[in-house]
């Protein structure tokens, strides 16, 4: 896929703070990228620096191929959600639409056609004639999102926007978005949680202002350094690590990862070796793996420790 958006070198402070530390990527035309890293990592200010909210003190910004000179331009084709989305709850949902599109300046005979298309598109057409006080916090999102979509940008950028939305209303979330990209948006979403991250195909790790990592998401997986294994077995993690922390080559290897499942990092021992009688089978990385592993790398720990 095209480059739809490329930053390379952008450095941004406030006083002595580094919020954002040489910062390079590209997000593909069509793709629904993910932004991940702890609070504090740098991700909203990353957004405002991309939309020239905040201005970064170096730094590029290249949109589809070239130098983004008039950042207005941008700011056209795009739709900006950010961490808190302010709705009026004493209006219903149809009224903040109509609301929203009154700011976005669209035109009278395309709002109620989109109107329409993105309540039916939601799940929220029965909500129409709701209160927006009265909605769940899926449901919230949900008509933020509309409300952002009614401009019919071809850029989304959404700023956490499940965060504190129970899990079923995530998964109805990222079902619109992917439905989305399917239909050609470009998609660049931050999110702290890294199960929603694995719904993308390419991840960003922030921490502490500076990308630590920039990957697709099956290259990460199939190029992950260790090989990990599933141990089943009915014995606790304290009995498991207990029998296994003074052996100096399975103890910094085992990681626990539940009531009755681990994980291995076993070089070249096998398994069977280490873990004879039971159940053990070779298993993917998570993206919560890899974020230790990376996470870990980048403050200088030691690579073959616990993933």
């Amino acid at each position: 896929m095209s480059s739809y958006l490329t930053l390379k070198g952008i450095y941004k402070s406030f006083g002595p703070i580094e919020a954002l530390r040489e910062v390079s990527f590209d997000v593909a035309k069509g793709s629904l990228t993910i932004l991940t890293g702890a609070d504090g990592a740098g991700k909203s200010t990353l957004f405002k620096v991309i939309l020239n909210l905040l201005k970064a003190e170096r730094g590029e910004i290249f949109f589809q191929g070239l130098p983004l000179q008039d950042p207005e331009k941008l700011k056209r084709v795009s739709g900006y959600m950010p961490e808190r989305f302010s709705l009026y709850p004493d209006l219903t949902v149809e009224e903040n639409l109509n609301f929203a599109a009154e700011i976005r300046q669209v035109p009278r005979p395309l709002r109620e056609k989109r109107k329409e298309e993105l309540l039916k598109k939601t799940g929220m057409e029965p909500f129409k004639k709701r209160r927006a006080g009265r909605l769940s916090g899926g449901m919230k999102q949900k008509l933020a999102l509309s409300s952002t979509l009614l401009s019919a940008p071809e850029f989304l950028l959404l700023d956490e926007p499940t965060t504190g939305v129970d899990p079923l209303s995530r998964a109805e979330f990222f079902k619109i978005l992917e439905e989305l990209r399917d239909e050609g948006k470009t998609i660049l979403l931050s999110t702290p949680y890294l199960d929603e991250a694995e719904r993308g195909e390419r991840v960003l790790i922030l921490k502490n202002g500076r990308l630590i990592l920039d990957q697709e998401l099956n290259v990460l997986k199939e190029t992950f350094p260790y090989p990990l294994f599933r141990i089943l077995t009915t014995e606790s993690p304290f009995q498991i690590l207990e029998r296994w922390r003074d052996d100096r080559e399975i103890g910094p290897a085992i990681y626990p990862r539940g009531k009755y499942l681990y994980y291995l990092q076993t070089g070249e021992r096998p398994p069977e070796e280490i873990a004879p009688n039971r159940g053990i089978e070779r298993c993917s990385p998570s993206l919560e793996d890899i974020y230790l592993y990376n996470e870990r790398k980048s403050s200088d720990e030691r690579p073959d420790h616990r993933c």
